[in-house]
């Protein structure tokens, strides 16, 4: 007896056939918007403009990124072939050439390179002078790793106070290397490196038990976000990153000069009436303190107050917000002359806001992004100080 196959579908089946149906609705809508904002009667022809232009600007900086790391990896394998050269040609040189050695590797090392006497003798380096606590006993492993140095002998004086040496007298420096992934700024090689690292870290942790794979896919989610960055961690999630976490730089060239424009940003009574979520300024009877409160989230205000570092009229004025405040920043306006009469202004913010950069970041998909603001606040100074007028307030 044969048995008859139901037509209905399972459950599984069902909800897989809602799920295909969905997606393609929801593609297809995707498409709709995007089509209906590039092809709009009014506003279309100047949109696909910018997207042109954004394309350009992408492929151009693909271009520029990948001819970097080319290069870069270029060089390094020249550098590694040229060490492994070094490593086993070098214990050939004679004493002339290990002297040249020897004192351009403490003076990595050291910070008074010139408070040490060094001579070679039969490849035997003897160092005599005067060394700080903490650098002799670098300085002397790092001799000893000079391929053709046989022998290190140290008669050199080891203080803890710089003071009672003449010679440490002066500004100094240790010039000890750094380790590529502890330096602040990596190189496109060690970026590209890292980020496939993060990449094989996220592969792998599939395989792995949920114990070892969370860990692992979180230090390649670290990782990758320092290599795509390429900012030091502590101004990625904003901690111990001081005032210095987002730096952001706009400029506008204003048809006026210098000692028209100097007033206004001078004493800071422009701001309140250009910048929308700037709500009040107050300045001090001293005239470098200044109490600020500005449209913060949701419009809740934000008051914070700054001080003056620096001040040179008529181009240059620099300020700090006091310690204690909940964003710490720094910022400073400079003027610039140009042809024509007109006025280069530039302004330069450094903040920290919550969660470092990566609060930046996620600012800008929510809109608040600092450097677009920063841009229309400067085009409304253009717009108020060219026009004499005050402009309208955007959002």
């Amino acid at each position: 007896m044969r048995t008859r196959q139901s037509d209905s579908q399972t459950p599984v089946e069902a909800g897989s056939t809602r799920a295909r149906t969905a997606a393609v609705a929801g593609v297809g809508a995707a498409v709709g918007a995007a089509v209906e904002y590039l092809f709009d009667p009014d506003r279309g022809r100047s949109r696909r403009a910018k997207v042109r232009d954004r394309a350009s600007h992408a492929t151009h900086e693909l271009s520029y990124g990948l001819g970097r790391l080319s290069r870069d990896l270029n060089n390094r394998t020249r550098g590694v072939a040229a060490g492994t050269r070094f490593r086993v040609t070098g214990r050939f040189a004679d004493d002339r050439i290990l002297y040249e050695r020897v004192r351009a590797q403490i003076g990595r090392y050291l910070a008074h390179p010139h408070a040490v006497e060094v001579k070679v003798e039969d490849r035997v380096a003897r160092l005599h002078g005067d060394v700080l606590t903490g650098e002799d006993r670098r300085a002397v492993r790092a001799v000893r790793r000079i391929p053709g140095v046989k022998r290190v002998e140290v008669k050199w004086r080891v203080h803890r106070d710089p003071s009672e040496v003449p010679r440490f007298q002066g500004l100094a420096r240790a010039r000890q290397p750094v380790p590529e992934l502890l330096q602040q700024h990596w190189a496109p090689s060690v970026r590209f490196l890292a980020g496939t690292g993060a990449a094989a870290m996220w592969i792998f942790s599939r395989r792995l038990p949920r114990v070892i794979s969370w860990p692992l896919r979180g230090a390649g989610f670290v990782l990758g976000a320092r290599a795509a960055t390429n900012l030091p961690l502590r101004r990625l999630t904003g901690i111990n990153a001081g005032r210095r976490a987002v730096d952001v730089t706009r400029a506008v060239s204003v048809a006026a000069p210098p000692e028209r424009i100097w007033p206004l940003v001078s004493d800071y009574s422009i701001f309140a009436r250009i910048m929308p979520d700037v709500r009040e300024v107050r300045r001090a009877t001293d005239g470098r303190l200044s109490h600020w409160e500005i449209r913060g989230p949701a419009g809740r205000p934000i008051r914070f107050d700054a001080v003056e570092t620096s001040r040179q009229e008529g181009s240059h004025i620099a300020w700090k917000s006091i310690e204690g405040q909940l964003i710490a920043h720094t910022g400073e306006v400079r003027l610039a002359p140009e042809e024509g009469g007109k006025t280069r202004v530039q302004v330069q913010l450094t903040y920290n806001p919550v969660a470092g950069a990566t609060g930046h970041a996620v600012a800008r998909l929510l809109g608040a992004d600092p450097g677009t603001k920063l841009r229309e606040d400067l085009l409304r100074l253009k717009s108020y100080i060219e026009e004499q007028r005050q402009p309208a307030m955007g959002g």
